[in-house]
């Protein structure tokens, strides 16, 4: 029963620094600060297999392909919904970097 209990405050922790980052991330984004924010994402994905991660990758081939890197951003965007299958953003994106969207604008 005492073995059971180990390691739990270690996934608590994990998950907090995930959400840190994360939030660490978005910051550096939206104040145009691509490149550190990419980083971050990245390593999110790294440490991270939740939707989270998932999310990080998403965010991750947005500046990517806002950047001109399109074939690298798509990698990025079936890797996230291998990890989180139910995400239409990553759905949504994916779909439109391949070209494949009939979003009219409607």
């Amino acid at each position: 029963m005492r073995n059971k209990k180990l390691g739990m405050g270690l996934k608590d922790l994990l998950d907090l620094d995930v959400k840190t980052l994360f939030g660490e991330a978005i910051r550096l984004d939206e104040a145009g600060k691509i490149f550190q924010a990419y980083h971050l994402y990245m390593k999110i994905s790294e440490i991270d297999r939740s939707p989270t991660a998932s999310k990080a990758f998403n965010n991750a081939a947005i500046i990517l392909a806002e950047n001109g890197f399109i074939k690298d951003a798509i990698a990025l965007l079936e890797h996230a919904v291998s990890l989180d299958p139910d995400s239409e953003d990553v759905k949504r994106n994916l779909e439109v970097l391949r070209g494949d969207s009939d979003d009219n604008g409607d």
